[in-house]
């Protein structure tokens, strides 16, 4: 097969370059031996193996895509964690179920809870106790017999009792209605369970690991991550279109930020997208594909690979179309590739004519660039 194909090429060169009778020009003279050795001159016949167009400014349309996924906003996403140490009693809830603001999630044993609702009960009793001392200190001090700094002191276990009251109060609303040892722990808001971290009989200390998210879907957007030497054209994307398989949908979106990171393994950088319309079946996990749309600059000349060639050590070479039917190669200076095509930055002009697709049969010597 590979010597087939080295044949194939061979022909096609040969036709090309009129390996059997050089064609000669208006002046008699062929391209290897004519007043330019540089020149090459094709037949109309041999043509039609080339693909030669104008050169256009702006010819990339700054388009590039992405796989990313689907994703819960941080606002968007609640997790709910042991507001005692406990023994978990009941799990109450399964990934995927909609719960409402409010609703149980799961049940825990605690001697925490208990001691935290007797010291509640305790804390209005001492309340109660100093107010009446207060109270009668008030009254003896109206009739004149008793002692102003008994009154003060009473005054002072008074609001003693009533800011351990508050403090009994705020520790006895985490563990809410109820009592003895049980408390159940509710969700904070409306939204979907997305994760449950949490078995019966398990152990679970206090404020520790999330047990339960709890996600909102209407907060989901769309996680992708770009190359590094890329960020500056999805930094300037105008609009961005994200394409869900799972779902059979494109939907319009727009970047709403870039991650101020990058990965030090992957060397790729995070970067979001808000969905304008997201519909009601769209979940957290989808894989994606993240169309963005940079604009291109007015004054920048893009070419195909197949338009550029290798040839002394590293140039770049592209051939332009002098005449009709001749062709002088141009060295030219590239900078980035996106999607197939170089951005030149020195060598050619728009509005001038080069070999897009062939570039290789007119000059068996080179190399194609990529």
């Amino acid at each position: 097969m590979a010597r087939r194909a080295a044949l194939c090429i061979s022909v096609l060169t040969c036709l090309l370059l009129g390996c059997s009778k050089p064609e000669p020009d208006s002046t008699g003279l062929s391209a290897a031996g004519g007043k330019s050795a540089a020149e090459v001159k094709i037949g109309e016949a041999s043509r039609q193996f080339l693909t030669v167009e104008p050169v256009g400014e702006t010819s990339s349309s700054g388009v590039r895509s992405y796989f990313g996924r689907t994703a819960f906003r941080p606002k968007a996403l609640s997790a709910v964690t042991a507001p005692f140490a406990g023994r978990v009693a009941e799990v109450l809830v399964e990934p995927g179920q909609r719960v409402r603001a409010g609703a149980p999630l799961f049940a825990l044993e605690s001697a925490d809870v208990l001691q935290a609702r007797t010291s509640l009960e305790q804390a209005h009793l001492k309340v109660r106790l100093a107010q009446e001392v207060l109270a009668r200190q008030n009254e003896m001090a109206k009739r004149g017999v008793g002692l102003e700094v008994e009154r003060f002191e009473a005054e002072m276990k008074a609001r003693e009792a009533d800011s351990e009251l508050k403090r009994s109060e705020r520790n006895a609303a985490l563990a809410g209605p109820g009592e003895g040892t049980r408390l159940e722990v509710r969700s904070p808001t409306e939204g979907i369970v997305v994760t449950v971290k949490v078995t019966r009989g398990a152990t679970v200390p206090s404020g520790g690991e999330p047990l339960v998210e709890i996600g909102n879907p209407g907060g989901l957007w769309v996680l992708a991550d770009v190359p590094e030497n890329e960020i500056g054209l999805v930094a300037k994307a105008t609009r961005a279109e994200v394409e869900i398989s799972a779902l059979n949908v494109r939907l319009a979106g727009r970047l709403a930020g870039v991650a101020p990171r990058s990965d030090p393994e992957t060397r790729r950088t995070p970067f979001y997208v808000e969905l304008e319309r997201a519909p009601a079946e769209l979940r957290a996990g989808l894989l994606v594909r993240v169309a963005v749309f940079a604009p291109a600059k007015a004054d920048e000349i893009w070419l195909p690979v197949t338009a550029v060639l290798l040839k002394e050590g590293g140039k770049r070479i592209v051939y332009v179309e002098a005449e009709p039917g001749k062709f002088v190669p141009r060295e030219i200076e590239v900078a980035d590739e996106r999607g197939g095509k170089v951005r030149v930055v020195r060598g050619l002009q728009a509005g001038e004519r080069a070999v897009m697709r062939g570039a290789l049969l007119v000059d068996r010597e080179a190399e194609q660039l990529l």
